[in-house]
């Protein structure tokens, strides 16, 4: 029984080729495309959280703000302001190693009146100008070491972080000097930065009205 020869591959189509290859140079192309706009939602997609989280930082920021002023106008019995004083740097800016001194104006001098993980011994008593510390009172400028610039240093004021003058207007009524930071918090932030400037409008003068108050009362 004779077979029949075997038949010959049909020759591809030209013009079939040249459209498949068309088609697969479109979907190239096409999958191309895909991916950099996929790429740009990707950015997008950060960028947005990236606002958000920042205005996460915001709110919380702005609640300590406001819990921090609240306090402040708790009470006029200085004990009790001293001590929501010391709670607002620990808690909020990071800090318990910190003194509070008040000017003495007679004297020239300032007087520690309230002290937390510090010596206090070393500073009972800074005369007005002498170090960061009494060029604060002096001047009225707050001083943050990070920002590299200040007047010179006292021996004692080597570990100082921020000098905050606490203001009735425009005069001093004191200072507070915060030195070592807790090792969760290295730095200082925008957002301490917002506080010390509550910080120097209100604490002096809730301080200072303590002393004209001395039953520590609220009206």
């Amino acid at each position: 029984m004779s077979q029949d020869p075997p038949s010959k591959p049909a020759t591809p189509d030209p013009e079939a080729l040249q459209g498949s290859d068309e088609r697969l140079g479109e979907l190239r192309a096409e999958n191309a495309s895909l991916r950099t706009q996929l790429g740009t939602l990707h950015q997008e997609r950060a960028r947005l959280e990236e606002r958000l989280s920042e205005a996460d930082a915001r709110v919380t920021s702005l609640v300590g703000l406001y819990a921090a002023s609240h306090r402040l106008h708790e009470t006029l019995e200085r004990p009790a302001l001293l001590d929501i004083l010391r709670d607002i740097i620990n808690n909020i800016v990071g800090s318990e190693e910190l003194g509070i001194f008040e000017l003495d104006a007679a004297r020239s001098t300032l007087v520690l009146v309230h002290s937390m993980g510090i010596e206090p011994a070393g500073f009972q008593s800074i005369p007005l100008g002498r170090g960061i510390i009494g060029q604060t009172a002096l001047t009225g400028q707050l001083f943050v070491a990070s920002e590299g610039k200040g007047p010179p240093a006292a021996e004692n004021e080597s570990a100082l972080t921020a000098c905050v003058p606490l203001r009735i207007g425009s005069r001093v009524w004191g200072v507070i000097a915060i030195f070592g930071m807790l090792p969760h918090k290295p730095t200082l932030g925008d957002s301490d930065l917002e506080l010390f400037a509550l910080l120097e409008k209100q604490a002096g003068l809730v301080l200072a009205a303590s002393e004209a108050d001395p039953d520590g009362h609220r009206s």
